[in-house]
């Protein structure tokens, strides 16, 4: 009992955390105005909101990286190496989140749900399966 908690949990902590950045606190709105406080005296808005926009997308891009590689890690369980299936059911857990997670901002006044970041999000997920897979393949 204690191995599914040991590696189940941990992905829903950070399943629980992505999906409360779906709040217009996290909004681009919100990101951009932190950023130009941080860095209008030297730059221009428009490179502001050009940093703002690589901000948004390497952070989505990360957020599913974690997200595949957890859930690689809870698939596997208490088992060592790499396995196809686990990698799958890493992306398919991500991209089901991330699915959720941009339905849900078609609600948020301030948020916008993206078919392009759900595809930003599994191919995330999908490098931290490539990881896995070339970590074993060196063992």
């Amino acid at each position: 009992m204690i191995a599914p908690v040991r590696t189940w949990l941990p992905l829903a902590i950070w399943t629980t955390l992505i999906l409360l950045t779906s709040s217009d606190l996290f909004s681009s709105s919100h990101s951009g105005s932190i950023l130009a406080l941080l860095l209008c005296r030297i730059l221009s808005p428009a490179h502001v909101e050009t940093i703002n926009f690589i901000f948004r997308k390497t952070m989505h891009l990360t957020g599913y990286a974690i997200e595949g590689a957890l859930g690689f890690r809870a698939a596997r369980g208490h088992r060592s190496g790499f396995a196809l299936r686990w990698a799958i059911a890493g992306v398919a857990i991500a991209v089901a989140v991330a699915s959720i997670d941009e339905w849900h901002q078609t609600f948020v006044p301030s948020r916008g749900g993206s078919p392009q970041d759900v595809l930003l999000d599994g191919c995330g997920a999908v490098l931290a399966q490539l990881f896995f897979a070339a970590r074993n393949l060196r063992k």
